[in-house]
Order: C-alpha cells, then sequence, then structure tokens
C-alpha cells in the first residue's frame, strides 16, 4: 500500500477483520466516517481522525476517541454524506488513493451514494467488501491487476470512458470507448493478470475480492 492511500471506514457492511489488519499493517492514514468510529473502537482501531457532521456518533464514543489521540473533522454541510466528507478530507490531506471499508451492503441508497461518490473523485479508489471489490481506475495510468485464471469480472464506465486497451481477457480491447451501460459485463480472465489502459474519463471495474490484488505501473 502506497504511503500517500487513505484507509476510510464506513458504515455499510465490513468485510472480514483479517482482511482489514492486512490494510491495517500497511500503515495508511486512518479515517472514519462518523457512523462508523464505534465499530472501529469496538475492533480496537483507533482512526487518526473521525469525518461528518457527527449525528451517527455517541457523544461517550467520541469523548472516548480524542482521549486516545483522534482527530475530529466536524463538517456540518448537508449536501454531501459521509463519505464523501472523507473522501474531500483525503484529497485535501494529499492523499492519490484509497482503500474504503463498508461502502457498500446495508441502505442500498448509501450503497448507491457511496459507489457514486467514489466514481466522482480523481482518485484511484478500492471499496472492497467479504465479496467483491469495486475499484474506480483513472486514466491515462497503466493497470497490471492480479486475477484468477477463468475468473469472471467486468467494467463498467462512469459515465464514459475512452482510448481503452484491455488484455489478459476474453474480450479484450484496443483503443476503444465505453459509455454507461451493459457493454463490459461478465468479461473472463484468460491470464493471471488484467492488463488495462485508457486516456479519458472513468472506469470501474468489479472483481471478486479474493483475486483483487492490483499493482499500478507508470
Amino acid at each position: 500500500m502506497s504511503p500517500q492511500t487513505c484507509l476510510i471506514f464506513a458504515a455499510g457492511e465490513w468485510c472480514s477483520m483479517e482482511v482489514i489488519h492486512d490494510h491495517l499493517a500497511q500503515k495508511p492514514n486512518v479515517l472514519a466516517c462518523d457512523g462508523a468510529l464505534a465499530t472501529c473502537l469496538d475492533n480496537g482501531i483507533v482512526p487518526d481522525g473521525v469525518v461528518g457532521d457527527m449525528d451517527s456518533v455517541n457523544g461517550d464514543v467520541l469523548e472516548q476517541f480524542v482521549s486516545l489521540g483522534g482527530e475530529v473533522h466536524e463538517r456540518k454541510e448537508q449536501d454531501t454524506h459521509d463519505l464523501a466528507k472523507a473522501l474531500v478530507l483525503a484529497g485535501e490531506q494529499g492523499h492519490s488513493s484509497c482503500i474504503v471499508i463498508g461502502a457498500t451492503g446495508g441502505d442500498r441508497e448509501h450503497e448507491w451514494a457511496n459507489l457514486l461518490s467514489c466514481a466522482a473523485t480523481s482518485m484511484d479508489i478500492q471499496c472492497v467488501d467479504e465479496a467483491y471489490v469495486h475499484r474506480f481506475l483513472l486514466p491515462d495510468r497503466s493497470y497490471s491487476i492480479e486475477i484468477g485464471l477463468g475468473q469472471n469480472f467486468s467494467f463498467f464506465a462512469v459515465p464514459t470512458a475512452e482510448g481503452i486497451t484491455l488484455s489478459g481477457a476474453q474480450y479484450g480491447l484496443e483503443n476503444e470507448a465505453l459509455s454507461m451501460g451493459s457493454r463490459g459485463l461478465h468479461n473472463v480472465a484468460t491470464s493471471s493478470t488484467l492488463q488495462v489502459h485508457f486516456t479519458k474519463g472513468r472506469l470501474m471495474l468489479l472483481m471478486r475480492r479474493p483475486s483483487s490484488r492490483a499493482e499500478e505501473t507508470t
């Protein structure tokens, strides 16, 4: 995990603590949305900061967090939700990539808002849950993404992506464009790595979590 990576805890469904501890072992900066702070502390995780309007966290929990050295980033504006606020804060702190735990599951409206908020940023973001990873890729970068041979995956443009080159897949692409829709659904890996590059727009990769490790090359 890059030193520029931020690990964010949201209030959806978490993956296993084993996976979470693997991420924590990389010593990222850790932020929690206010609705996830109590769960963090209950699991022995003390984030560097908590962000939100603080309407989803008990005062005693907040007091405990501050006593442990945590920093409170209270943002009262109501036109964005807590994960969007956390992503903005991560960007302000200089992070170029984020791993988000708890972006999916739970309330369906919040899940959609979380994923769209990730797509709207200019950061490389992985939303990790127990079964899947939603990864939001950036243009003008070359990605080598580890995947199991024969594993299904899907790419979606959010809302468009151009100059896409994809190899290591049953349905490869060569300098092609995708728009929002079903093209990109249910591809199959024909190699142990997917090679991906595109020049403009935003792509989301959806794949099963056990094969979600990825390395970016420049």
